[in-house]
C-alpha cells in the first residue's frame, strides 16, 4: 500500500525490494541482449577474414603535383568522385567483434 501507515503487515521497502520493483523486466531484456549479442559474435566468427579491397575514388584527369607545406615534398592529389562524397555525407559504422 504505497502511501500508506507501515507496520509489521506492511513493512518499509528495503533498496533492493524498490530497486527490483523499479523494473521487473530488466532481467528478461538483459538475457535477450546477452543471446543476441552471442549469436553476433558467433555469426561474425563463423565467416573467413576477407581482406578490403582498394578502391580507387580519385576523378580521372583531375591529379595535380604540389608541393606539402609541412615536408615540403612534392605529392600528388586529385578531385574525390561523387561516391566517395555520399559516403563522407552519409557514414555508416561497421560493427565487429574482438
Amino acid at each position: 500500500m504505497p502511501g500508506g501507515h507501515y507496520s509489521g503487515a506492511n513493512p518499509v521497502p528495503t533498496v533492493k525490494k524498490f530497486i527490483e520493483s523499479l523494473d521487473k523486466d530488466k532481467r528478461e531484456r538483459d538475457r535477450k541482449i546477452d543471446e543476441d549479442y552471442a549469436a553476433q559474435k558467433n555469426a561474425a566468427s563463423a565467416g573467413d577474414a576477407v581482406p578490403h579491397k582498394p578502391q580507387k575514388m580519385g576523378v580521372s584527369g583531375t591529379q595535380k603535383t604540389v608541393t606539402d607545406p609541412t615536408t615540403g615534398n612534392q605529392v600528388v592529389i586529385e578531385d574525390v568522385d561523387k561516391a566517395m562524397m555520399k559516403r563522407v555525407e552519409n557514414p555508416t559504422v561497421i560493427y565487429a567483434c574482438a
